[in-house]
């Protein structure tokens, strides 16, 4: 099994420390734009460790485990890219209440479902139009913040970049399969890329708290 229960762990891992730094924020600072990430990474962590359970323990849970990474493929990506241009962008509107990131999380589900239902589109196909669109949203942030500062080191802001590049790496050309790269299986270098992409948005965490340093 090429040790897929393995990275899978190292995902979830990955995944939930993010989801918790997020809530700190979003708990402390009542930020909405917070709370989208948290419920991004939310999304992703059951989806690994589902993974890590059927790959280490049984395979019969194969089932639900595509259909928490599908579920994750429509909302972890372009949650993450939607909170990062609404936290830099700035606008008043959900900083004092979480009421706007449960109608924006409301809105991207059922219009992920919708596409999904509709006989033109299949689910793959949804989910991965879905994280395509809001990794390009994560990177037009961090390129803003590389080129133009304002909240964030042009290193962090290199590193939110370099996340968002490698998970289009792994989507877009790595794929997921038994055939190996560089010793490694393709699910694996998969897995591996999500995570670091995962972790690096750490670095963006003075976007979602610039009130704390402006006084807002």
């Amino acid at each position: 099994m090429h040790n897929y229960w393995l990275i899978e762990i190292l995902l979830a891992l990955a995944a939930t420390l993010v989801a918790n730094q997020y809530w700190y924020i979003a708990r402390s600072r009542c930020r909405s734009p917070a709370l989208l990430v948290m419920a991004g990474m939310l999304c992703l962590a059951p989806a690994a460790a589902a993974g890590a359970y059927r790959y280490g323990i049984d395979p019969g849970i194969t089932g639900l485990h595509r259909a928490l990474s599908q579920l994750s493929g429509y909302l972890t990506f372009p949650l993450a890219g939607l909170a990062l241009l609404w936290a830099r962008l700035g606008p008043r509107l959900g900083q004092r209440s979480r009421w706007p990131a449960y109608a924006l999380l409301v809105l991207v589900i059922g219009s992920a479902l919708a596409a999904t239902a509709s006989s033109r589109f299949s689910p793959a196909a949804v989910a991965g139009f879905c994280s395509t669109l809001g990794l390009a949203l994560w990177l037009l942030v961090a390129l803003l913040e590389l080129f133009m500062a304002r909240f964030m080191q042009r290193y962090q802001a290199l590193l939110l970049a370099l996340g968002a590049a490698l998970v289009l790496l792994a989507g877009l050309v790595i794929g997921t399969g038994a055939t190996t790269l560089l010793g490694l299986a393709r699910t694996n270098w998969f897995h591996l890329l999500l995570a670091a992409g995962a972790l690096s948005l750490l670095c963006a965490r003075p976007i979602f708290t610039k009130g704390e340093m402006t006084g807002e």
